[in-house]
């Protein structure tokens, strides 16, 4: 437990001032040290209390709720504090660790530095020296000792009362945070990339998934976050994730993969232009704006793949096109501005729309991969999650 009154009151202090330096100035302290201050409490409480927010700070959703115990636990060190008998600027300068205020409390609560001590786990002589250098810091006697054990004295009585405060609010916001540290260990982290309709076989998959894992295990946490097939990559290497369901056959070796689906890709379009195209993809590329998504995508490297294989370098310099990492854009540009696109089957068949395909072949399917890095518990997360997407051959 690293945790001090001084610290308490720093971290209370940033929170409500919303920066590191008029808090600073607040408490006639220097900046770095307000820095460690809430370091060292968003390592004790697992959970971030601060963000930026340009050239301040801001609370994050946790530090928000934990914000009225951070107060409280504040005003009691600071009346701890205030206890003491000695000048202001010493009081300002008093810090006591929680550690000691507990062991305070220990000593107090069974009348005896010796049995407190067998109690604690501890040596007398080091639980003595703990509890006189605590009145050293006060400048008063916390206790009367006597043959017969010891008794609290009335600053003694004041200082228990507070302590007792701090202990149990400190309680409230650690229990907090072992349950977030254990939600968190317990919790499997899946990227995913941007399903492209909510009948897109990576939609399905997400939500099968979702399902039966809320089903068979309810104790541990499944967190889904789509982004793009670069960001994902980045985040397995990082740890950001433990695996990731991926459309891009761009994976490193070192890594683990098991495909999931296969999708059959089609050039879409206006109807009226697919059925007097004459299935004639490399025209109609080049004959019509063209809607892709961005590099970052699996379905691009596909799109690309078309591309070079039907066209000519000139020819494939001189198409019209825009990027679009969104499917109801990119639905909208075919049906209102004549625009053509690659896309999923799965992503346009079920609409009601006059919108035509042309099937593509086998080779330009898009196959959704599970990915993971090489450790044992990515392998654990990634076992779980096949056990209800199962790999295809």
């Amino acid at each position: 437990m690293s945790v001090d009154t001084l610290t308490i009151i720093s971290v209370h202090e940033v929170l409500k001032c919303g920066g590191l330096r008029p808090a600073a100035r607040a408490l006639h302290r220097p900046p770095a040290s307000m820095a460690a201050a809430v370091s060292r409490m968003e390592d004790e409480l697992a959970t971030p209390l601060v963000q930026k927010a340009g050239s301040r700070l801001s609370l994050t959703l946790e530090g928000r709720r934990l914000m009225p115990d951070i107060a409280l636990a504040a005003g009691t060190a600071r009346a701890l504090g205030e206890l003491a008998a000695v000048d202001a600027a010493r009081k300002a300068k008093l810090s006591v660790s929680f550690l000691t205020l507990s062991r305070f409390s220990q000593v107090a609560r069974s009348g005896s530095i010796r049995r407190a001590a067998r109690e604690i786990g501890i040596g007398q002589p080091q639980l003595s020296r703990q509890i006189s250098a605590f009145e050293a810091d006060m400048n008063r006697a916390l206790f009367v000792r006597s043959a017969e054990g010891i008794d609290l004295t009335p600053a003694g009585q004041q200082a228990l009362a507070l302590a007792e405060t701090l202990e149990e609010v400190w309680k409230r916001l650690t229990k907090s945070a072992a349950r977030q540290f254990r939600r968190t260990v317990s919790t499997c982290h899946l990227g995913s990339v941007i399903p492209l309709g909510y009948e897109s076989n990576t939609a399905r998959s997400l939500a099968r998934l979702s399902a039966r894992w809320l089903e068979q295990r309810p104790g541990a946490p499944l967190f889904i976050s789509s982004t793009t097939a670069d960001e994902l990559m980045r985040g397995l290497q990082g740890g950001t994730y433990d695996v990731a369901l991926l459309d891009t056959e761009a994976i490193p070796d070192n890594f683990e993969r098991r495909a999931i689906s296969r999708s059959r890709l089609s050039i879409v379009g206006p109807r009226r232009l697919i059925e007097t195209s004459g299935g004639d993809v490399a025209n109609l590329v080049l004959t019509r704006p063209v809607a892709v998504p961005s590099l970052k995508s699996g379905l691009r490297q596909k799109a690309d793949a078309l591309f070079a294989e039907k066209l000519s370098e000139a020819e494939r310099t001189a198409m019209r096109m825009v990027e679009v990492d969104s499917l109801p854009i990119i639905i909208n540009l075919v049906i209102e501005h004549d625009f053509v696109a690659v896309l999923p089957e799965a992503a346009f068949l079920s609409m009601a729309a006059p919108i035509g395909s042309i099937p593509l072949a086998d080779r330009f399917s898009l196959t959704l991969s599970l990915v993971w890095p090489p450790t044992t518990a990515a392998a654990r997360q990634a076992s779980r999650i096949l056990e209800v997407l199962p790999a295809i051959d």
